[in-house]
């Protein structure tokens, strides 16, 4: 029998040192392969090499990285069409996902998928496209793994527009009574599409809406990669010991806009506010994190080159894949064909 649910559901804040085993130099290695990618892939779209709109993940890299570096294999994660950036941190193929992109067959899902990807091999669930769908997929993953008693864990990435769905509050509701081993990462980034959150909630610190479903809460600088960890270390530790979920509210920015089709987004934000969180990038934080505790600039520039030149390689890959073949359209249907 489940015992009773947190007399206080608020944690104290994020000690933001680095957690035991986390290798900083591999996130960075990562989040410039990140970036990296997603600058190349906005190129590629403006000359219609890419099939479907992109929306970049470029200025949240710290969140995917951070959150990803505290899983294991066995664990199970739940992007949304933002999900570049949370494929590449759980070290989905370069290779297969650009393939995606470009709708050809050595795609992930065979060039059918575009951005809303899956991939068995490391468990990336579902990169869903309507806004909250992802969660309860994500809560049924985690029941599956209560049930089975395998120990996983299953995370959840959203942005703060996604807890606008009444499916997020039943899913809420539903894990902290079960206390299924789920970890809910809200990326708010201050923005739901074009619209400012604050117009849209009247309160903009969204981990209260967890708290009212009394759920345990980190709050955290989503541009910190080193905090961001801790949380999802904390949130994960929890999850696995049975205590049940947790909500990560990771405060971030995207630096550049909500999406782009054809051609660069027009979409403006004021200066002010977007050169304050350029200069937070999260990239050159951990960057200078890195110098200040020792770590030689010819090692984080040769990573820099490591990332375009894997970048390079993907491109390339994808630009000679071949078609799917016409008969493809007809298969992985619900229904057979007629």
């Amino acid at each position: 029998m489940a015992s009773a649910l947190p007399a206080d559901p608020a944690l104290p804040p994020v000690d933001a040192r680095p957690v035991d085993g986390f290798d900083p130099v591999a996130a960075y290695r990562t989040m410039v392969l990140i970036r990296t990618y997603e600058e190349r892939i906005l190129q590629a779209r403006t000359e219609r090499e890419v099939i479907g709109p992109v929306h970049p993940y470029i200025g949240q890299e710290a969140v995917a990285v951070g959150v990803c570096a505290a899983l294991e294999p066995r664990d199970h994660l739940v992007s949304h069409y933002r999900g570049h950036g949370h494929a590449l941190a759980r070290g989905v193929d370069p290779d297969a996902l650009t393939a995606e992109l470009f709708g050809r067959a050595d795609g992930l899902c065979g060039g059918k998928a575009a951005a809303l990807v899956s991939d068995p091999a490391t468990h990336l669930l579902l990169s869903s496209g309507i806004v909250g769908a992802g969660i309860p997929v994500a809560a049924g993953a985690a029941m599956t793994s209560q049930v089975k008693g395998d120990g996983a864990v299953a995370v959840v990435f959203f942005g703060e527009g996604a807890l606008g769905a009444g499916v997020v509050h039943e899913t809420l509701t539903l894990a902290v009574v079960q206390r299924l081993p789920l970890i809910l990462v809200c990326e708010n980034n201050g923005y739901q599409g074009a619209t400012r959150t604050e117009e849209v909630y009247p309160e903009t610190s969204v981990a209260r809406i967890a708290e009212a479903h009394r759920m345990p809460v980190h709050r955290v600088d989503g541009n910190d990669t080193l905090a961001v960890h801790a949380a999802a270390t904390a949130a994960v530790a929890a999850a696995r010991a049975g205590q049940g979920p947790s909500f990560i509210e990771a405060s971030t920015y995207l630096t550049r806009f909500h999406l782009q089709f054809d051609r660069p987004s027009g979409e403006h934000r004021p200066a002010e506010e977007r050169a304050d969180w350029l200069a937070r990038d999260p990239l050159g934080r951990l960057r200078q994190h890195l110098l200040a505790a020792g770590t030689a600039p010819a090692v984080l520039d040769a990573l820099d080159t490591d990332a375009e030149q894997r970048v390079d390689a993907a491109i390339t890959f994808a630009r000679t894949s071949p078609w799917p073949a016409p008969e493809a359209a007809l298969t992985n249907l619900w229904a057979a064909t007629p």
